[in-house]
C-alpha cells in the first residue's frame, strides 16, 4: 500500500499508511497574532479534535522537531486523546510534564533511530534552526519546567533542533522544519520525499541546495512559507511570508541540477508515494 502525505500548514506534515497516521509538528491551532504576541497561548481543541475526527485510521505517532509554539503547541492537546508514541527531545518532555502528560515523551538521542510499531522508524537528526531577525529571537534553550501553563510564546524554547527522518512502508521522509543545516549531521542519510523549510531560507548559506545535494531526493515539497497565525480552509487561500520567498526558492531548488520533482501542494492536500 501507498503512503499517502499531507501538508497541514506551517511545518505539519502527516503520513498515512496502513490504517495508521504519523504526525509531524502538527500546529493546528493557527492563532492570530494578537493571541500570540498579547497573550498566554492556548492550543484550540476544537481545532484538535477536529483533525482527529477528520482522520482516516489512528494516531500512530507524534513527532516534533522543536518546540517553537508553532511546532510543539498543539502535542498536549493530542496527547489527550492517543496513547501513540510522543518523539523529541527533553524540551518536549517539559512541556508534556508541565501539561499533565509527564512520562509520555521518548527522548531520543541524537542520531538514535527508534521504532515505533507497524513498520515505522524514526531517526532524529541534529539541525540547525534558521536565522530570524536577531539570534535572540531563535529563543534558545529548553522550556522551562518550574512555570506553569499556559505559557506565552517567548517561553516556547527552541530546545533540540533536529530534522526528522521517517522510514514508512518502504518510503524514507525527510522532515527539515526550519532553514538551517549541520552538513556533517546529513552525511550518509538520503530520502525519497524531503519536506523542506522555506521561511528564512535566504540566510543560510548554501541552503537548500546543501541538502538536496546531500540527502538526493526524488521529490521535494515546500513547507513553513505560509503565514500561520491565519486561517485555513476553503476561500481562505495561503499567505506567503515574505522571509520565505516562494517562487526565488522553488525556482533555486529547479535549478540544482538533478532530476527531482519539486511538489507545490495545498494544505491538506493528499499526494501518494
Amino acid at each position: 500500500m501507498p503512503v499517502i502525505a499531507r501538508w497541514l500548514g506551517t511545518a505539519a506534515i502527516e503520513l498515512h499508511h496502513e490504517g495508521q497516521n504519523i504526525l509531524i509538528d502538527p500546529y493546528v491551532s493557527r492563532l492570530s497574532k494578537s493571541d500570540i504576541f498579547l497573550k498566554p497561548l492556548r492550543s484550540r481543541q476544537e481545532a484538535v479534535e477536529n483533525f482527529i475526527a477528520g482522520m482516516e485510521g489512528e494516531l500512530g505517532a507524534l513527532l516534533c522537531g522543536h518546540t517553537h509554539f508553532d511546532h510543539a503547541l498543539d502535542i498536549p492537546g493530542f496527547a489527550q486523546h492517543t496513547d501513540a508514541p510522543i518523539l523529541g527531545c527533553a524540551s518536549l518532555d517539559a512541556l508534556l510534564s508541565l501539561s499533565g502528560f509527564a512520562g509520555r515523551v521518548t527522548v531520543c538521542g541524537p542520531r538514535e533511530r527508534v521504532h515505533t510499531g507497524k513498520g515505522t522508524a524514526v531517526t532524529m537528526i541534529p539541525s540547525l534552526h534558521g536565522l530570524i531577525l536577531s539570534r535572540l529571537l531563535l529563543l534558545e534553550g529548553d522550556i522551562d519546567r518550574t512555570l506553569t501553563p499556559p505559557l506565552r510564546a517567548h517561553r516556547y524554547r527552541l530546545g533540540a533542533m533536529r530534522a526528522v527522518k521517517v522510514e514508512l512502508g518502504g518510503v524514507t521522509f525527510l522532515h527539515v522544519g526550519s532553514a538551517g543545516l549541520l552538513e556533517g549531521e546529513l552525511l550518509g542519510h538520503t530520502c525519497d520525499v524531503l519536506f523542506l523549510c522555506a521561511a528564512g531560507w535566504r540566510n543560510s548559506p548554501g541552503y537548500p541546495e546543501r541538502v538536496v545535494d546531500i540527502v538526493r531526493p526524488s521529490c521535494v515539497i515546500p513547507i513553513h512559507y505560509d503565514d500561520f497565525s491565519l486561517p485555513l480552509g476553503p476561500g481562505n487561500g495561503v499567505r506567503t511570508l515574505k522571509s520565505a520567498d516562494l517562487d526565488g526558492f522553488v525556482g533555486r531548488l529547479n535549478r540544482t541540477g538533478s532530476d527531482m520533482e519539486t511538489r507545490l501542494l495545498a494544505p491538506g492536500m493528499r499526494v501518494s508515494f
